[in-house]
């Protein structure tokens, strides 16, 4: 099996399957909860970050060699199996995308820069997968630094660049999915329940065959 056929076919292969259509209905749950004012928001919270320790075992265990998805993470400490991996998430968000979402917010209407939008825009795109990727490997936000990603970047070869495009479509095809779905009222949220799941999923092995097939000109670990 090659790489790309791997990777798009990871959701529905072994006990991928019950990941994607677990995470579906967890994701609906949360749609769902967030009606609600306060109990709402802990359980969005909760939700949100037990998807995330998802995405994080499906990383480390693809760095590993699994060929399958992982078993669901255990959740016997709430603030390190769920909001930890959720607040690093959060922070790698932050830091990559960060500038592009200031100037978004901020830019003089009068003297907007286009150039500059999009330049922004690229730099997080390219900057938070091995942002990501280096977090969760390497078990500290620390590993978000430039000097840590950019060297690795380079060192990721025509790999890392590739990810970066094929998410870059997943993404997109995510966006006019949830376009065309929008305001069908059934319908609609179940299906961009399981098409944002198989996006992360997807997004989490791709991060994974990267390291996998990198780790050695990457360095991070002796």
């Amino acid at each position: 099996m090659n790489i790309s056929q791997d990777v798009l076919t990871y959701a529905f292969r072994g006990g991928g399957k019950y990941i994607l259509l677990i995470g579906a209905i967890i994701s609906i749950v949360a749609d769902l909860a967030s009606w609600a004012p306060i109990l709402g928001l802990l359980a969005v919270i909760f939700l949100a970050g037990y998807m995330c320790a998802v995405y994080f075992e499906i990383i480390q265990s693809t760095a590993t060699g699994s060929a399958e998805a992982p078993n669901f993470p255990e959740t016997s400490n709430i603030m390190e199996d769920l909001l930890s991996p959720m607040i690093q998430v959060i922070a790698v968000l932050f830091v990559s995308f960060g500038p592009w979402l200031l100037f978004a917010v901020f830019a003089d209407v009068e003297n907007y820069q286009p150039l500059v939008f999009f330049g922004l825009l690229g730099w997080g795109i390219v900057y938070f997968p091995m942002a990501m990727l280096a977090v969760v490997t390497l078990g500290t936000l620390g590993a978000m630094s430039p000097h840590i990603v950019l060297p690795a970047i380079f060192r990721g070869g025509l790999l890392y660049w590739l990810a970066v495009f094929v998410l870059f479509l997943l993404y997109m095809a995510e966006s006019m999915i949830g376009e065309f779905l929008a305001g069908k009222i059934i319908v609609g949220p179940v299906l961009l329940a399981f098409v944002g799941m198989y996006t992360m999923m997807t997004n989490g092995r791709l991060l994974g065959i990267v390291y996998r097939e990198r780790k050695e000109q990457l360095g991070w670990i002796g």
